[in-house]
């Protein structure tokens, strides 16, 4: 008997997660003549072009916020990455000239 793993999140996710308050659209619900439901929160990013939303379980949140910030600073610490390069390959091509 072959059990099914658990398909598991990727270390890095994309995106942020941001707070939310929806209407239900029922009529007699009191999110249609004042306050709406929540805070719930959700995930926002761009994929093809296109603006996508995921709605995060409160049990996962904080695993989620995590790795949208590890994906974060991982762009981050590539952009420093690359602009060290560019400087050091500035750098290489004056001493060549000298």
């Amino acid at each position: 008997m072959q059990t099914e793993r658990p398909k598991t999140l990727p270390k890095m996710l994309p995106g942020v997660v941001c707070r939310q308050w929806v209407r239900c659209g029922r009529k007699n619900c009191r999110c249609a003549h004042g306050r709406p439901h929540g805070p719930y929160h959700y995930r926002f990013w761009r994929e093809d072009g296109r603006l996508r939303k995921a709605y995060v379980p409160r049990a996962d949140l904080e695993l989620i916020q995590a790795r949208c910030r590890a994906r974060l600073q991982f762009r981050q610490d590539l952009r420093t990455g690359w602009a060290q390069w560019r400087q050091l390959a500035a750098l290489t091509r004056e001493v060549e000239q000298a």
